[in-house]
């Protein structure tokens, strides 16, 4: 309905909006109107855009002013109800037009039509059915908006007059909100914020004090229970668009969602909404959901020092584990644990908190259905690991790696581990006493996990291609020689004791040798060998490079210790000038022959 679009297309779009008026049928003069200033909008034009939108709201407030106030009609207007911005717009200005006291009659009726939808399983037993419970919600919200400012007080203060209404909407949003969409949702939330922007000053005119504090309470409620059962419908992607500010080298392609854009407006009229209510959530300590969502949503942004970490943990593993707000809490979680702090001892993390957030992030890691999140959920967790005792760590790694419960954190509990230990090696001052990372404890502890298959004759068994494309396995075994190949080559020390020739020899031994005859066999399979086999192969091929480079490396230092030892028992001997000389000679004589 714009210039250049041809009246086919203007006449399509008009009907759309022809459609929200089918419950005028009874007054023949406003659907006459309606009709002859449609076919006149059917005729090609070249009006703009703006002037032709003002006339059809003039041709709605006209056909609204048509409609009598009986019951019936604003029932039917009710059950008109759609997604639909022209039938909002008729919804408005009729709840401005009409009897407020007869609106409010209709409200309660619609309402308990509803109640009964979600809370009747029998629907034979059901009054009538409702093909669209979030748009009848919503238009109701509208017609409260429109209607209540307008309502006389009478003997009865604004608590008693909009209480009990704006209770049963509290009620129902939780149930409606499970069938709404992610823009349904978002438009729940901003009429529900609509509805306590109309009503705080109406109420703040003639209201008690006493009065105000309980509908001030209400309005709080409402907007608590709204956004907390529509905070899946926000994705206003907080905790990507934090990831990506805090790795940006680990960013391939942005994950950003589509529209994210919207959900952050809707948020920020909550906000403003809350101070115009005068409560504003209690930050940065909330102690809800809700208002963990208003935390994560706060502009400007709340500081959250590390230490917020232990205060706010109940909420955040809540939350997590009911799957509510994972977006604000993923957020909440990174920013507070990329936190630092020139004193190690200050983001230390309790072991308790610590340990029902690795549980709980393990979790997400492993079962999460967006690639991109369990790879936000796998960082966090590091994150995490790094700000905790050496000890907790330990204990904590190896349980992710050998946890069956979880089959996918196990391989990548081994990457995790590897950083861990890089961490210890590469730190300057490192002391085998207090570091396990850094000592044999590692070897002992983590051994018999990385150079064992799970079951133990993995690979002695008989698997067709299609198991081994499936297989979790496999993808471990990589990662374990990954880990074994990056700490020979890094451990020149030998804190570790992986360079003992006991060690080496026992790794061939229970994990290498076997799985040598493993890739013989896949790679005599018929077809092409697969990525996975040839990933195998190719970590195998490093490791046993790693191998023979740190024994060349053992047979030189044991030649220098030798010459080393002959040198100082020569020195020590009474004529060891004498012997020395006459060796030399010897070597001489010996080249020139």
């Amino acid at each position: 309905m714009c210039d250049g679009v041809s009246g086919r297309t203007r006449w399509l779009s008009w009907g759309r909006v022809t459609e929200s008026f089918n419950h005028f049928d009874p007054y023949p003069h406003v659907v006459g109107t309606w009709n002859r200033i449609g076919n006149h909008f059917s005729q090609p034009c070249t009006c703009p855009q703006d002037l032709m939108m003002k006339s059809i709201s003039d041709l709605i407030a006209l056909a609204a002013a048509g409609v009598q106030s009986e019951k019936v009609t604003l029932q039917e207007l009710v059950d008109a109800i759609t997604n639909d911005d022209h039938a909002k717009e008729l919804v408005r200005i009729c709840g401005l037009r009409n009897s407020a006291k007869e609106i409010m009659v209709v409200v309660q009726e619609a309402i308990e039509e509803v109640r009964w939808y979600y809370h009747d399983g029998d629907e034979e037993t059901r009054g009538k059915s409702i093909t669209a419970p979030v748009q009848r919600l919503i238009g109701l919200i509208l017609l409260c908006t429109a209607a209540i400012p307008r309502l006389r007080f009478g003997k009865r203060t604004p608590f008693q007059l909009a209480g009990p209404i704006v209770l049963d909407i509290s009620t129902l949003i939780p149930f409606t909100a499970q069938d709404a969409t992610k823009q349904e949702g978002r438009l729940l939330i901003r009429e529900a914020a609509g509805l306590v922007r109309a009503l705080q000053p109406w109420a703040s005119a003639s209201a008690s004090e006493d009065d105000l504090r309980q509908m001030k309470k209400l309005l709080r409620d409402l907007l608590d229970a709204t956004v907390v059962a529509c905070a899946s419908s926000i994705q206003a992607s907080l905790s990507i668009r934090e990831f990506e500010r805090l790795f940006p080298r680990l960013v391939v392609k942005s994950a950003l969602q589509k529209g994210w854009q919207d959900g952050q407006r809707v948020m920020v009229e909550i906000q403003d909404v809350l101070a115009i209510l005068g409560t504003l959530p209690e930050l940065p300590d909330p102690r809800s959901t809700s208002g963990l969502i208003y935390l994560a949503h706060a502009e400007p942004a709340v500081p959250l020092p590390v230490k917020k970490l232990t205060q706010l943990h109940p909420l955040l593993v809540n939350s997590l584990r009911k799957n509510v707000a994972t977006d604000e809490t993923l957020f909440l979680l990174l920013r507070l644990l990329s936190q630092r702090s020139p004193q190690p001892d200050a983001t230390e993390i309790p072991p308790d908190i610590a340990d029902s957030l690795c549980s709980v992030l393990s979790a997400l890691a492993s079962t999460h259905l967006d690639p991109f999140m369990r790879h936000l959920n796998l960082r966090l967790l590091s994150m995490v690991l790094s700000k905790v005792h050496q000890t907790v760590r330990l204990n904590v790694l190896l349980r992710l790696t050998t946890d069956e419960e979880l089959p996918q954190m196990r391989s990548a509990a081994v990457g995790l581990l590897k950083e861990a230990t890089l961490d210890a090696l590469s730190s300057p001052d490192y002391s085998t006493e207090s570091n396990p990372f850094a000592s044999p404890t590692l070897l002992r502890a983590f051994g018999p996990v990385l150079f064992k298959t799970s079951p133990p004759d993995f690979l002695a068994l008989s698997h067709t291609r299609e198991d081994l494309e499936r297989s979790l396995e496999l993808l471990r075994i990589i990662d374990c020689l990954s880990f074994y190949y990056v700490l020979l080559l890094r451990d020149r020390k030998n804190s570790t004791g992986i360079r003992d020739p006991d060690s080496i020899a026992n790794v061939e031994r229970s994990f290498l040798h076997p799985l040598r005859r493993f890739l013989d066999q896949c790679i005599a399979m018929q077809g092409e060998p697969l990525m996975t086999v040839l990933s195998l192969q190719v970590n195998l091929e490093r490791v046993d490079a790693a191998v023979t480079k740190v024994k060349g490396t053992a047979k030189s230092d044991n030649f220098l210790a030798a010459n080393l030892v002959w040198y100082a028992l020569l020195s020590s001997a009474p004529d060891a000038s004498a012997t020395v000389s006459r060796h030399r000679g010897s070597q001489h004589r010996t080249r020139k022959i």
